[in-house]
């Protein structure tokens, strides 16, 4: 997708007022709030939290009872640190992240907001992790057996 489909679609959702030759941010100026900024920017950029050296979205793993799901799972996984993490770290794109406004949105559009997103979280887990090695991946909705998604956990290379 492009910067002009971009353009073209916001331009279709905010006709009644007349935006012309707007690019992505004079929408954002017109139409946006600091408060939603503030909302996106645990997407854009996450926090990650460390469970036995495996690492995880921060908002997935809320709570004791969440932990000892993950360790519960690294059990099941015969400590198989790598397994355990793709077991938690898919989340599907959109309905795991916008629920109730999923359907707003093209396959093309959601795809390319994930791989925002995946360039995004790459640079995150580096510059959190940085001696560690992190695959983060697109995968398909038939990978998934749902939804197209990302998938990231640590790799030995």
């Amino acid at each position: 997708m492009l910067e002009q489909d971009l353009i073209k679609r916001l331009s279709t959702l905010y006709a009644e007022e007349e935006p012309t030759n707007f690019n992505a941010l004079d929408y954002v100026y017109a139409f946006g709030s600091p408060l939603q900024a503030l909302m996106y920017s645990k997407l854009f950029w996450p926090e990650f939290i460390e469970i036995e050296d495996m690492v995880f979205l921060k908002d997935w793993i809320e709570d004791e009872d969440d932990r000892s799901r993950v360790l519960k799972v690294l059990e099941q996984n015969e400590g198989n640190r790598p397994k355990t993490e793709q077991d938690f770290n898919l989340i599907e794109i959109p309905p795991d992240i916008f629920g109730k406004k999923m359907g707003e949105t093209t396959e093309e559009e959601d795809r390319y907001l994930a791989e925002i997103l995946i360039e995004m979280w790459q640079c995150r887990l580096r510059m959190l992790f940085p001696n560690r090695n992190f695959k983060v991946e697109l995968l398909t909705a038939e990978e998934t057996g749902g939804e197209m998604g990302i998938l990231f956990y640590q790799s030995e290379t």
